[in-house]
């Protein structure tokens, strides 16, 4: 069952915890929530709790715009973990492989929490698929197949690894429904962005960056104070992108960090980045948007 709530994810606060001495045997938690679907200004989100008491575990799905990519977020006392950052073993099982999520350690209101800091899906990129993005340049599209709906429906659960002292394995069930709730909160979302999604739907070109986008943000834009004080961020932003390929706004959708942070990144992108239009069907070019996340971090 889904049902529409209306939530919103605090800002989070890095922290350290202490872990239990004694590694456990793996802790499996069933669902004791449906699933939610959060309709809000700039993303969607897909909520679920697993577990109670002690075990309590909440799942968040974040997404931003179309693609299929998502941040994920557990939250709960069986996400304690030492390191503040790092890599986590993530497994949509049992068919799809084991993945490498880069991660960073927070709080969600006052439980301890896992934040995903890049764009994840259920299942990893095929061996074609890799070799295809090793050759591709910087300002070429990362394009790869969407997960089919049979990959989708054959998931039974979500497992977590390292660097858990203890692996966590949350039993989602199917994940085809829930995340073709997602599709249509998106679809609502682009609609108040002004974008016509129907037209959307059938075009021969998204918009592509005409230059590096790995250039458009450099060290020298990392906030002062916030690297004096050793903060890290991640912001997920969009820019609306004429039918003339230039950039006319830019939006912050989501930050996990201070103002400052959000200033220096619509400030760069705006004055850095280029961009080839969208084309419809017609091969007719077509205001639309570009999405992207930054990560600010401290070696």
């Amino acid at each position: 069952m889904l049902r529409k709530i209306s939530t919103s994810l605090v800002l989070f606060a890095y922290a350290t915890s202490a872990m239990a001495d004694t590694p456990k045997g793996p802790l499996s938690l069933k669902p004791t929530s449906a699933w939610h679907v959060d309709y809000a200004d700039d993303r969607c989100r897909l909520a679920r709790q697993f577990g109670a008491g002690d075990d309590l575990v909440f799942a968040f799905f974040d997404r931003y715009g179309p693609e299929e990519s998502f941040r994920l977020t557990l939250a709960g006392k069986p996400m304690r973990v030492s390191l503040d950052q790092g890599e986590a073993s993530v497994q949509f099982g049992p068919a799809e492989g084991e993945q490498k999520f880069a991660f960073f350690k927070g709080n969600l209101a006052e439980r301890t929490a896992i934040v995903f800091s890049s764009g994840e899906r259920i299942g990893p990129v095929t061996f074609d698929e890799r070799q295809r993005l090793d050759r591709a340049k910087p300002e070429d599209p990362r394009i790869v197949e969407p997960i089919s709906a049979e990959r989708k429906k054959a998931v039974r659960f979500l497992k977590i690894g390292r660097p858990l002292r203890n692996e966590v394995i949350l039993e989602t069930g199917s994940m085809n429904g829930p995340l073709k709730a997602l599709d249509t909160c998106i679809d609502n979302l682009m609609t108040v962005w002004g974008i016509d999604v129907e037209r959307h739907r059938t075009l021969t070109r998204s918009v592509r960056p005409a230059n590096n986008p790995g250039q458009w943000i450099v060290a020298a834009d990392y906030p002062l104070n916030m690297l004096s004080a050793g903060q890290p961020a991640i912001i997920e932003f969009r820019l609306s992108v004429g039918a003339d390929g230039k950039a006319t706004s830019c939006h912050i959708q989501s930050t996990t960090r201070p103002k400052e942070f959000d200033a220096a990144v619509c400030k760069s992108v705006m004055r850095r980045a280029q961009f080839v239009p969208a084309l419809d069907r017609d091969g007719k070019a077509l205001a639309s948007f570009y999405r992207n996340r930054v990560r600010f971090q401290i070696p």
